[in-house]
């Protein structure tokens, strides 16, 4: 067995990278820490996302890249919020388990989800 210590980066392929930080850090509240050219680093807390840019940047896989679990409240805030921004809402919100989820897009069409359970 390999044993670590967590998680560092998520890596999120993008082509449109300016307009991929502020997307994050509006509709999620993360901070940039770092900037270079073709790739910045975010974090949420203690979680960190690398925005890179990518010819793959995109390409649908049908199932999102990050997925954020919420109360109920803020699920039902967030899916408000979403469409007050103009978020593309790809699926939802739609029972999931023991609760609900929604899938959208960032600005490269990465699918996103946000969900709760009871």
């Amino acid at each position: 067995m390999i044993i670590v210590e967590g998680i560092g980066h998520v890596n999120i392929p993008v082509s449109q990278l300016d307009a991929s930080i502020e997307f994050y850090q509006d509709v999620f509240d993360f901070e940039l820490e770092s900037k270079k050219a073709t790739e910045a680093l975010l974090t949420l807390d203690s979680f960190k996302i690398r925005l890179v840019q990518s010819p793959q940047a995109g390409v649908e896989t049908g199932y999102p890249v990050l997925s954020f679990i919420m109360d109920v409240d803020d699920f039902t805030e967030a899916i408000s919020e979403l469409e007050e921004k103009n978020v593309k809402i790809v699926r939802g919100p739609e029972s999931y388990e023991n609760g609900e989820s929604l899938t959208f897009s960032d600005p490269n069409q990465n699918l996103l989800e946000i969900y709760y359970e009871n």
